[in-house]
């Protein structure tokens, strides 16, 4: 099995979900590398149910993988690294303040850039994972209680077919790494380009967050948190936020 597929790209002016239509087309059969762009996006999904708005201009665009199972759990570090490569472009990430939130959220200036949700199932017993990214590039759109950004913030202007394009062959990258030297290089790549080790979270646990200082990732991918008291607390799932 390729970790990076041949991608067949099928743009649309408007659809509901893009992932909604990649999901049908993996429980059919179709094959890794299925890219599904749709320039408007009117029933999007963020992670825990939240609606990702899409006022158009903006990038919506979901992948049909069939990476190794061993792989699964390692996907949202590896899009998230492909998405913020892309999207840095070779400029100095610090200068533009764009950085990774655990585990695949994309940051600018402290404000959600990008969004990745990553949904998986199997078919005839093969298994397969849809990969949705939303990214902000030309506008941010107003959401109550949340803070998010966009790419010509920073001054950068970039359409969404060849932000879609960008990531793709970032993915391409990332996802030969992963085949090729396993996690580890993916997670230094992350750590580089995240939130510095110190840095002030709240994680959520069930109805209440802890809070500590970020501690780094272990070599499974979960986050390692700090608190008052030394102990490191490590976390495979719940909500992150930054604070102060």
């Amino acid at each position: 099995m390729n970790a990076a597929p041949d991608w067949r790209l099928e743009r649309y002016d408007t659809l509901g979900s893009t992932s909604d239509l990649c999901r049908e087309r993996a429980e059919a059969g179709s094959e890794a590398g299925l890219v599904i762009h749709a320039l408007r996006q009117t029933s999007g999904r963020g992670t825990r149910g939240r609606t990702w708005i899409d006022p158009g201009g903006n990038l919506s665009m979901s992948v049909l993988l069939r990476p190794d199972p061993a792989h699964m759990r390692f996907l949202a570090f590896v899009v998230a690294t492909a998405v913020f490569d892309a999207l840095a472009g070779g400029s100095n990430a610090e200068d533009l303040r764009l950085s990774l939130k655990w585990p695949n959220d994309l940051m600018l200036a402290g404000r959600k850039l990008a969004g990745i949700l990553i949904e998986t199932g199997e078919e005839a017993a093969a298994p397969w994972a849809i990969v949705g990214i939303g990214v902000n590039l030309a506008c941010a759109p107003t959401v109550p209680g949340r803070e998010l950004a966009c790419l010509a913030d920073a001054g950068i202007v970039l359409s969404p077919p060849d932000a879609a394009a960008r990531i793709l062959a970032c993915l391409t990258h990332w996802l030969e790494i992963l085949e090729r030297d396993g996690f580890a290089p993916v997670r230094v790549a992350w750590l580089a380009w995240a939130h510095p080790v110190g840095s002030k979270l709240a994680v959520q646990r069930g109805g209440d967050y802890i809070r500590g200082l970020f501690h780094g990732l272990d070599p499974n991918g979960a986050l390692m948190l700090q608190t008052d008291s030394g102990e490191i607390v490590r976390s495979v799932a719940g909500e992150v936020l930054l604070v102060g």
